[in-house]
């Protein structure tokens, strides 16, 4: 995946290029740009989790065509849970700091938002990678246990997730 934060760069309109030299400006510009660049990361990242939200829906359907009425109320759980992650990563806090904010970004803080959010790639492909084994196996006698596996990684994911602001602002107690 390229790195959007270059991109975000490159593409400065000459308004934006102008703010670069008003003294007080840069910072913020450049502060604006990362949390855009983070933004455009997080709907790609959401969009992803929309796909495998997809091939849940296909082992539902497999499911039901298999008439594999135990396992039906399971992969409506997992549904769920995949959903609330891909809303979650889709309207996450972007790190913006106003004037009298109890914890400021500055660009050090928004570039560790971004690399956290760019390592939940990782996350999210491994879930697809289970979405795609669950569906080959969805009548095996396995599929229950693909299953709670997919949940466990979706609920450390979430948590994970939650906890994004607060370890990348360094208030993370442990």
């Amino acid at each position: 995946m390229t790195d959007i934060r270059r991109r975000v760069e490159e593409d400065r309109g000459m308004l934006k290029k102008i703010e670069l030299f008003i003294p007080g400006f840069k910072g913020y510009r450049k502060r604006e740009d990362l949390r855009a660049a983070d933004s455009l990361l997080r709907q790609q990242l959401a969009m992803r989790m929309g796909e495998i939200n997809r091939k849940f829906d296909n082992c539902r359907d497999e499911l039901t065509r298999a008439l594999e009425i135990g396992l039906m109320s399971e992969i409506g759980d997992i549904t769920k849970l995949s959903r609330q992650v891909e809303n979650k990563i889709r309207h996450a806090e972007q790190g913006y700091s106003n004037i009298s904010a109890d914890i400021r970004f500055e660009e050090e803080e928004l570039n560790r938002m971004y690399e956290w959010d760019l390592s939940l790639l990782q996350t999210i492909e491994s879930v697809g990678k289970m979405a795609d084994e669950l569906n080959n196996a969805i009548t095996g006698s396995d599929a229950g246990q693909k299953i709670k596996d997919i949940r466990k990684a979706l609920n450390e994911f979430n948590s994970i997730f939650e906890k994004r602001i607060s370890i990348i602002s360094g208030l993370e107690v442990i």
